[in-house]
């Protein structure tokens, strides 16, 4: 997603329009998960933000290998493909296929599912205390015993002079799958400290609490942490290429030791 200037103030005119429709549809997305359902966490996770501007279109690629976790979780790796549009300036929609190499999955290897998401902003950038927005993704694994995923929330980004925050609370839950367990509740964090935008650095961290209402213990949540790169290069007038990596370390039982991922996204 395009990166915006840290003092940018849209025109008042354009913000100002009617809520669209998708506005009310994301509304309803964000009660649906407080019904029982079940989390998930793939290596080639990544931070969402609300960096996009209207018009703009996006190919991505994103990857990521998980090594084996201290309760015994196996490996695995994962990577999806994407295409993503700024429909408004304040509305970003995109679609990816998903492929996996896990040995504990259903699937195995290949690919592993397909999804639909969206986000949404609330605010003009620079018009709160930080930007607001939310997030809606629908989820439908190869797998027909998974049945099919649900994952909303809040977006909030923040520009403290060259510094930028993102701190997202996500809802996660899974419909008409063979198995039943309650909706957890994951978060994502990211520093970028924007010095040259050729390359920058930061740190990433994700996480998965339990259970929504009541959190588990915590050598049975989830949690990733570690530093991050991030750079951008225009390729012409019109165009350029934005890149971002993290290594991250497990700082729970749950988690994998050590977690490599990447996104790099060709805008135009």
């Amino acid at each position: 997603m395009t990166r915006q200037p840290h003092t940018a103030v849209r025109a008042r005119s354009i913000w100002r329009r009617k809520i669209p429709t998708h506005v009310a549809v994301l509304a309803v997305a964000a009660i649906a998960p407080l019904l029982p359902g079940q989390a998930w966490a793939d290596p080639n996770d990544y931070i969402m933000t609300l960096d996009y501007t209207g018009g703009e279109h996006e190919l991505e690629s994103k990857l990521g290998a998980a090594s084996k976790a201290r309760d015994g979780t196996p490996a695995g790796e994962a990577a999806a493909l994407g295409y993503g549009q700024g429909v408004s300036d304040t509305w970003f929609t995109e679609v990816y296929v998903q492929f996996a190499n896990n040995p504990a999955g259903q699937n195995g290897g290949g690919l592993d599912a397909a999804s639909w998401e969206n986000v949404v902003r609330f605010s003009e950038p620079g018009q709160w205390f930080a930007d607001v927005g939310a997030m809606a993704e629908l989820e439908f694994p190869r797998a027909g015993s998974q049945g099919w995923k649900l994952t909303t929330g809040p977006l909030l980004q923040k520009d403290i002079g060259d510094l930028q925050i993102n701190a997202n609370l996500l809802l996660q839950r899974q419909f008409d799958g063979s198995t039943h367990l309650a909706t957890q509740l994951t978060y994502q964090l990211q520093l970028r400290y924007r010095s040259d935008p050729g390359l920058e650095f930061g740190m990433q961290a994700f996480g998965q609490m339990g259970t929504w209402n009541h959190w588990g213990h915590p050598q049975g949540q989830i949690h990733r942490i570690g530093p991050a790169l991030f750079g951008e290069h225009k390729l012409s007038t019109d165009s350029s290429l934005h890149y971002n990596a993290a290594v991250l370390v497990g700082a729970s039982r749950g988690a994998a030791d050590v977690t490599v991922r990447g996104q790099i996204e060709y805008e135009y």
